[in-house]
């Protein structure tokens, strides 16, 4: 197979092709040789389209303004006498398309965590005011850190416009993942809303609502406005159910609206993993500790709850197992805290012992919207110096063991960090507060998790194995 030659790149390889481009990989000749991702544009093809010169036009230009962690970022563009090259990110991970295809059905908290980042990106769109408008799995672009994290990016801009009352509004996009609304032409920013819905519920379910074995089958399911059923079967939770069905409503009066979708509580956009929402956990959580360590606990339980907020979606995003297990440890640990504070707080000052039973009989309590999502977690000490047999049981408890909350009044040293103890030393607190605050509370670090160095992330892929020809 014959590739194009393109100056400044080689070509190795061909990812896809459409009506009027064919998308290649290639990295570049000159320093880290970075891989990139070209689509080439027939010149002759789109000469005689009116529709696909306007579309190549309309993509180049957004692609230019639209700077997203979730948008795919186009790098540059060029041409020759044959073809126009529109040069972007690669994203190792394929496609949406493909993961579901791969998996069959995709595990609702798996789902959620895409669900948030495209909705990061529809937000970033609509403060743009831009409407995508072809919103579906195989625009849906995955690229694979050295982590093994996904990160979803949005990508395929031709059908997108600036929409405003006296926009062109023809027919546009896949009709599988179409709004219905638009075969009769009279639409908005809306279809987007339905897209996100159809690629949820595909994600959930394995296929569209509206799968058919021909395209004459699928018209009419459009046109009839078919009934939308969730599998009878399922067992997504009442947020995701809620949020599905409010997205996938005929009448677009009657769908959610933007402001509802990116404040609804099971999206809970305000918390998405991010290395913004785990910086402020870092800071609640230390904040929480200096409040507990000087007594004032009101306070400190206060912060401890809105840190976990946004330290629960980070441990669920973390694909590390060691950073995973170690942050699992610090966010079981404040949780527990917190419910010792609150006893405290109520008066329920019995012995340790009889607190550590308390726990087992009563697990700590997630942060708000950790248990629909199917979160747990237990006390893994990420001491490496700590005494062996409290490693052990440690390491017991990891395996879902019950001496997980023995663990409860054994000192595992200075490597967590700075302990309440530690800083308590001078107040010297006696009696039942003494000995809650004989138990160590870890400080939480920005190096504790590959979220904080998601700026980095991109410049790192470039050069690791996965993105990079050696």
């Amino acid at each position: 197979m014959s590739f194009p030659k393109i100056e400044g790149y080689v070509v190795t390889e061909k990812l896809g092709s459409g009506s009027y481009s064919t998308v290649y990989k290639a990295y570049t000749k000159v320093g880290a040789r970075s891989i990139v991702a070209i689509k080439c544009v027939d010149k002759a093809r789109v000469k005689h389209s009116g529709a696909a010169i306007d579309n190549l036009i309309t993509e180049i230009r957004l692609l230019k303004t639209l700077t997203h962690p979730h948008i795919v970022h186009m790098k540059h563009f060029t041409w020759d006498d044959r073809n126009i090259y529109i040069i972007t990110e690669y994203c190792c991970g394929g496609d949406l398309s493909k993961y579901i295809h791969k998996y069959g059905r995709v595990p609702e908290k798996r789902v959620l965590y895409f669900l948030q980042q495209l909705a990061s990106a529809l937000k970033f769109l609509r403060e743009k005011g831009v409407v995508h408008m072809d919103l579906k799995p195989h625009n849906m672009l995955l690229h694979k850190g050295s982590e093994g994290k996904y990160v979803l990016k949005v990508a395929d801009f031709g059908f997108a416009q600036h929409l405003s009352e006296d926009s062109t509004k023809s027919v546009r996009g896949s009709p599988l993942y179409m709004a219905p609304e638009m075969l009769l032409g009279d639409y908005d920013a809306r279809v987007d809303l339905w897209s996100v819905g159809v690629i949820m519920y595909e994600c959930l379910f394995g296929k569209a609502p509206y799968s058919s074995a021909t395209f004459k089958e699928l018209l009419d399911k459009i046109q009839r406005r078919a009934p939308i059923e969730i599998p009878p079967n399922s067992s997504i939770s009442a947020g995701c159910r809620d949020l599905l069905t409010r997205l996938l409503q005929h009448d677009p009066d009657k769908r959610i609206s933007y402001e509802e979708f990116f404040a609804h509580d099971y999206l809970d956009l305000n918390h998405m993993p991010s290395k913004e929402n785990y910086n402020k956990a870092v800071l609640l959580i230390k904040h929480a500790i200096e409040l507990d360590c000087s007594g004032r606990l009101p306070e400190a339980l206060e912060a401890y709850g809105e840190g976990l907020r946004y330290l629960v979606p980070a441990v669920g995003a973390e694909t590390d197992a060691d950073r995973r297990s170690a942050l699992a440890a610090k966010l079981t640990r404040y949780m527990e805290r917190a419910e010792e504070i609150k006893r405290l707080i109520r008066g329920q000052t019995g012995s340790c012992a009889d607190s550590q039973s308390h726990r087992a009989a009563q697990p700590a309590t997630a942060p708000a919207g950790a248990q629909t999502r199917g979160w747990s977690y237990e006390y893994v000490p990420d001491d490496s110096a700590a005494e062996p047999a409290a490693r052990a049981r440690a390491a017991g408890a990891a395996r879902g063991h019950e001496g997980a909350r023995a663990l409860g009044c054994i000192q595992l040293g200075d490597a967590l960090g700075p302990t309440i103890e530690e800083s308590s030393k001078k107040e010297k607190p006696r009696g039942a507060l003494s000995r809650f605050l004989r138990r160590p509370v870890p400080y939480l670090s920005d190096k504790d998790s590959s979220i904080a160095d998601e700026d980095k992330t991109q410049k790192a892929d470039e050069t690791n194995e996965l993105c990079r020809i050696t």
